[in-house]
C-alpha cells in the first residue's frame, strides 16, 4: 500500500503513522519520497509517497501523515482497507471510469463518488484523462493566464474524500502529457517543468517497481482474483501519438513497453490457477464506433491494434477497459475485427 500526500512547504521529516485503531497508530519505518516538479516566485508544492508493507489483507487501518517535528504539517486521521487475497471469493466492487476532469460536466459525478467508502468499493480504476489541467486556458477568463497547477490541485482536492479512504489507481491518457497553454508555450521554464507527463508521474505513485513497469506509464497489480495490467496508449509503441503541442518532440521515450507487456501477460497467464482473471486497462480504445471504417479500426486505433491486440489475444486477456471517447460502448467478445460468439449465451440482450 502506498500513501501519497502534498505540502506547500518542504517537510524534511515526512512520515506516516499506521495502526488497526486510532489509538494504536505507530510511526512506520519506511522511506518517504518527496519531489517538487514545478515552482515559481509565488508557488511550490511537494509530493510525498510512502510505501507501507507487512499489512494484513482485507483489513481496515487508521493512518495519518505529516511531520514528526511540526504538528502543523500533520493530517487528520483517516482510514483505508488493504487489498483482498486471490483466495477471497467474496463479491466486491470496483469503480471504473475515465475522462473525469474538473469541469461542469463532472460536478454531479464527483459529488456522488465522494459519498462512497471502502464499504461500497474496493478501489477506483481511472482510465486516463484525469484532471484536464492542460485545458486550463480554454476558459475565457483563464485564456491569458497560467492555471495548470491550480486546476490540478482543485481537481485532487475535490476528490480527497474518496482518495483518502479508497485506493485510487490511475493510468495515463493524452491529457496528462503537458501544459500547452499560451503562457506555457512562451515560457521555456514552464515547458521544461510541465512536459512529458511530469505532473502525472509526480502526483501519483503506482506499483511500477513491484511489477517492473515504468513510473505510472505502465504497471500491473493483483487485487483478489484479478490481475490488472495498465498500459500507455500515448507513448512507446510504433506510431504512438506524441501529444506534443510545442513541436519540440520531447514526450515519450520511457522504455520498451511491448516487451514489458508480453512478460507481464505471460506471467499472469501462467498464474491463472491463483489469479484467474486478467483485465487490461488502456486509455484509447482499439474498437469504437467513431474510430472505424469498414468494420476495422482506423487512425490511431489501428496503430493501437497493431501494437497490442496480438498480445492481448495470445494471453487470453478476459476484459479490456478503455476511456477517451466520451460515450459508453460495450461489445461482444471481439478479435481481429470480428465478433467471437463461442461461449456467448443464446439469451444475450441484443439478439
Amino acid at each position: 500500500m502506498t500513501v501519497s500526500w502534498a505540502t506547500f512547504e518542504d517537510v524534511l521529516d515526512s512520515s506516516i503513522w499506521v495502526g488497526e485503531s486510532e489509538d494504536s497508530m505507530e510511526l512506520i519505518d519506511t522511506p518517504v519520497s518527496s519531489t517538487s516538479y514545478y515552482s515559481d516566485e509565488e508557488y511550490n508544492l511537494f509530493h510525498h509517497h510512502a510505501k507501507v508493507t507487512g499489512l494484513t489483507p482485507r483489513t481496515k487501518y487508521f493512518y495519518k501523515v505529516g511531520s514528526q517535528a511540526n504538528q502543523k504539517y500533520t493530517s487528520d486521521v483517516s482510514t483505508f482497507v488493504t487489498a483482498r487475497q486471490s483466495t477471497d471469493d467474496s463479491t466486491f466492487n470496483v469503480l471504473i471510469y475515465g475522462d473525469l476532469g474538473d469541469g461542469e460536466n463532472s460536478v454531479d459525478t464527483i459529488t456522488n463518488i465522494n459519498k462512497l467508502t471502502s464499504d461500497d468499493i474496493d478501489l477506483v480504476y481511472h482510465l486516463g484523462d484525469i484532471s484536464y489541467a492542460d485545458n486550463d486556458f480554454l476558459s475565457l477568463n483563464q485564456a491569458a493566464g497560467f492555471f495548470y497547477e491550480e486546476v490540478y490541485n482543485k481537481w485532487m482536492n475535490s476528490l480527497m474524500p474518496l482518495m483518502e479512504r479508497v485506493p485510487y489507481m490511475v493510468l495515463v491518457g493524452n491529457h496528462e502529457a503537458e501544459c500547452h497553454s499560451p503562457r506555457c508555450q512562451l515560457s521555456p521554464k514552464k515547458m521544461k517543468a510541465l512536459s512529458n507527463y511530469t505532473a502525472y508521474n509526480s502526483r501519483f505513485k503506482m506499483p511500477d517497481e513491484e511489477s517492473r513497469g515504468v513510473k505510472n506509464m505502465w504497471y500491473s497489480f493483483n487485487h483478489g482474483p484479478i490481475h490488472f495490467t495498465s498500459l500507455s496508449s500515448e507513448t512507446d509503441y510504433p506510431n504512438a501519438p506524441t501529444n506534443d503541442f510545442s513541436f519540440s518532440g520531447r514526450n515519450g521515450n520511457f522504455g520498451d513497453q511491448l516487451s514489458w507487456l508480453e512478460a507481464d501477460l505471460k506471467k499472469a497467464d501462467a498464474n491463472r490457477v491463483n489469479v484467474p482473471w486478467i483485465i487490461v486497462g488502456v486509455h484509447r480504445p482499439i474498437y469504437s464506433v467513431l474510430n472505424s471504417r469498414n468494420d476495422a479500426p482506423k487512425g490511431q486505433a489501428a496503430h493501437i491494434q497493431a501494437a497490442f491486440e496480438n498480445l492481448i489475444l495470445k494471453y487470453k486477456v478476459d476484459v479490456v477497459l478503455t476511456g477517451h471517447k466520451h460515450y459508453y460502448e460495450r461489445m461482444f467478445p471481439i478479435a481481429k475485427n470480428k465478433a467471437v460468439m463461442n461461449g456467448v449465451s443464446d439469451n444475450f440482450p441484443y439478439k
